[in-house]
């Protein structure tokens, strides 16, 4: 009996044994599945807050460049430059500042050197400080902080030589090239067409054309199935990785003058700065064989139509040497035959048309002259008819050069100022 009573003892002893190994074992992986537990939600609220320090400092550079586009024109002082500290982040416990400055080692002013004028540009772009700045945006989040750095740029209208919403089409033997007015000496000139559709054959060159440019498509486009190309392209093909914006450009509050300027008095019709204003009409054709004349002198005339512009045969828009017009154009635009628009002035910048109205307008333009002008009409149809090699640049809703010649894009329209029409601050580079 003793010794039956050892073994289950011994057995009970055992058993015990067992258990508290069981225990210790269970024990040891539940303290490790916790420890575990723990290590993933600190692991999960740094990365929450590592997000949120990003998202809160992507905001910042927004904000930063909302608040420079709310007053493109403005004029700072190194120390009232904008700023922000602190401010929350919107449904989120993450906070963002940020400051602007002007880029390190740049001057607002140029710089003379040995009789010359220049300025100092690390960025080696052509662009001039006074449209540039940088910017920094520190995100915050818990323990969480995120810096990123922008630089942003003044960006105008035309910074394409066509830039089409649709079609681009270009007649045989056509030319699209460039040139920099600002520096004849220039050779590194960069030149693009492009449109934002992915279609088929949005973009055609007819035979004999050459594109001595890139040409991009929309975004998600296959350049192959978007460009027929039955000419030649000298620079490289490709999509955009994010859509290109268009401005709204709307016409500025003139004197309402409510007539029609038409051939009613003996040509040509004359418009000075003084005349500068609304108009309801522009009707010219020609009277006893005479073809009618509008003439712009004197200086910067503006005009906003609210109707059509119709030019009958032979007559002409011209904008004389040391004048300009800006017209705002409502309605469409027609031209007959060798009527059409002459600019004697060496700039593009002196005829800049603009269309402006709510519907989808029809521009037929016809250039009676070597230097044509700038066209912002994302919303119109226009058809070109190059009298002559042309210099400018073209923005439509769908865009077809007519004749064959050469079209020459001035990269000099890169260089905006804060008066120029559409311009806003886009980011130029970024880095953390």
């Amino acid at each position: 009996m003793s010794r039956k009573s050892h073994l289950q003892s011994s057995k009970r002893g055992s058993i015990l044994a067992l258990m508290v190994i069981v225990i210790v074992l269970l024990s040891v992986a539940g303290i490790g599945m916790l420890r575990c537990g723990l290590q993933a939600r600190i692991y999960a609220a740094r990365t929450l807050n590592e997000i949120a320090a990003r998202t809160a400092a992507d905001a910042g550079l927004i904000m930063a460049i909302w608040v420079l586009n709310q007053n493109v024109q403005a004029t700072y002082l190194a120390n009232e430059m904008p700023r922000q500290t602190d401010q929350s982040l919107a449904n989120s416990g993450a906070t963002f500042s940020y400051e602007v400055a002007m880029p390190s080692g740049s001057t607002t002013e140029p710089v003379a050197t040995g009789g010359t004028e220049e300025e100092v540009d690390p960025f080696n772009v052509k662009l001039p400080y006074t449209s540039r700045y940088v910017i920094k945006s520190v995100g915050k989040s818990g323990n969480a902080e995120k810096v990123l750095y922008a630089t942003v740029r003044l960006k105008g209208l035309f910074e394409s030589a066509l830039l089409s919403k649709g079609k681009i089409l270009l007649a045989p033997n056509t030319l699209i090239t460039g040139y920099n007015s600002a520096d004849p000496t220039d050779t590194d000139i960069d030149v693009k067409i492009g449109t934002l559709s992915i279609g088929d054959d949005q973009i055609s060159l007819s035979p004999g054309t050459v594109v001595e440019a890139d040409v991009f498509v929309g975004v998600g486009g296959d350049p192959g199935e978007v460009i027929r190309a039955a000419g030649v392209i000298a620079g490289q093909t490709f999509a955009l990785t994010e859509p290109i914006q268009f401005p709204v450009v709307t016409a500025p509050a003139l004197p309402d003058s409510g007539t029609v300027i038409s051939d009613e008095a003996p040509p040509p019709v004359m418009l000075r700065p003084g005349d500068s204003g609304t108009y309801s009409e522009i009707n010219l054709s020609s009277q006893a064989d005479i073809p009618d004349v509008l003439q712009i002198d004197g200086g910067d005339v503006v005009l906003h139509l609210t109707g059509d512009i119709n030019l009958g045969n032979a007559a002409e828009i011209i904008v004389r040497n040391g004048s300009s017009l800006v017209l705002y154009a409502d309605g469409d635009i027609s031209t007959d035959t060798s009527a059409g628009f002459l600019n004697e002035n060496v700039s593009p910048k002196a005829l800049r048309i603009f269309a402006t109205g709510e519907d989808i307008q029809t521009f037929e333009l016809k250039a009676k002259s070597s230097v044509f002008g700038v066209v912002y009409a994302p919303n119109a149809d226009i058809e070109l008819y190059p009298g002559a090699d042309l210099y400018g640049a073209i923005v439509g809703n769908n865009i077809s050069i007519k004749s064959g010649g050469t079209f020459k894009y001035d990269e000099a329209l890169k260089d905006v100022s804060p008066d120029d029409e559409g311009v806003r601050f886009v980011i130029e580079k970024w880095w953390e």
